[in-house]
């Protein structure tokens, strides 16, 4: 089953890029956007960037919210994209099949270990939205596989490449870190990143048993974002060696 990913097109900004890397995708049973589809809650961008995609893409297309679609917008942004047979993904689990197989995949915004100092000073509740998130897709990751998980900010910081220390809490969430290692999705795939790197392996911690022990594969985790990748990702989910990027 190839499923092709991206992230972060910021409506115009990366446009017309987009539109030429639709031309040499090829064919995919699946297309998932990793949310900040427009920039700055502009609603017919939004639109602009799922017309261009569909004029190119006939699989199913699932997606997730990023910062960049406003909350208070959602059910505007959920409108628009029923009407181009897009699916988003809102803290839940579905099941996607095809003739080529099954996976199941848990699509979510994502979680910030510390919301951003507009978001504490503008939007106060979103500190224990974000901490509630952690335990909700605890519970979606336990399930059938394969399994691969949506999100837009990183459940990790092991993408965060060149970001500062310091600003990394407000980027992502190291808190899922522990949930991802206890679930072990097949696959992970976020935005957000822009100064990141595409891709990490996400281990065992340090100093832990699971560590000593040599527990289990790494899980495979890649940043779609497209200000790092200039592309879109294609995967196979068969692939036995965890889910690695197909030929594009």
């Amino acid at each position: 089953m190839r499923i092709a990913a991206v992230g972060d097109i910021h409506g115009q900004e990366n446009l017309e890029a987009f539109r030429a890397d639709l031309e040499r995708l090829g064919p995919v049973d699946l297309f998932l956007l990793a949310g900040d589809t427009t920039e700055r809650n502009d609603h017919g961008a939004f639109d602009v960037v799922l017309t261009a995609l569909r004029a190119r893409v006939e699989a199913p297309v699932w997606a997730v919210f990023g910062n960049n679609e406003y909350a208070h917008d959602h059910p505007a942004y959920l409108r628009t994209a029923e009407a181009h047979g897009v699916r988003v993904l809102q803290d839940e689990s579905a099941t996607f099949s095809s003739a080529q197989g099954r996976v199941r995949v848990v699509g979510s915004l994502g979680s910030l270990d510390r919301p951003t100092r507009w978001q504490r000073k503008n939007l106060p509740h979103l500190a224990g939205e974000y901490e509630r998130r952690i335990g909700t897709l605890d519970t979606l990751l336990e399930g059938p596989r394969p399994m691969l998980l949506l999100t837009h900010y990183p459940p990790t910081y092991a993408t965060m490449g060149g970001e500062k220390e310091e600003w990394r809490p407000e980027l992502g969430c190291r808190g899922l870190e522990p949930v991802l290692r206890r679930r072990r999705p097949d696959l992970v795939v976020h935005g957000h990143i822009h100064r990141g790197i595409p891709f990490a392996e996400l281990r065992a911690a340090a100093g832990t048993l699971d560590a000593f022990a040599g527990a289990g594969p790494s899980i495979p985790v890649h940043n779609v974002a497209y200000p790092v990748r200039r592309s879109i990702t294609a995967f196979d989910v068969e692939d036995p060696a965890g889910l690695y990027p197909s030929d594009p």
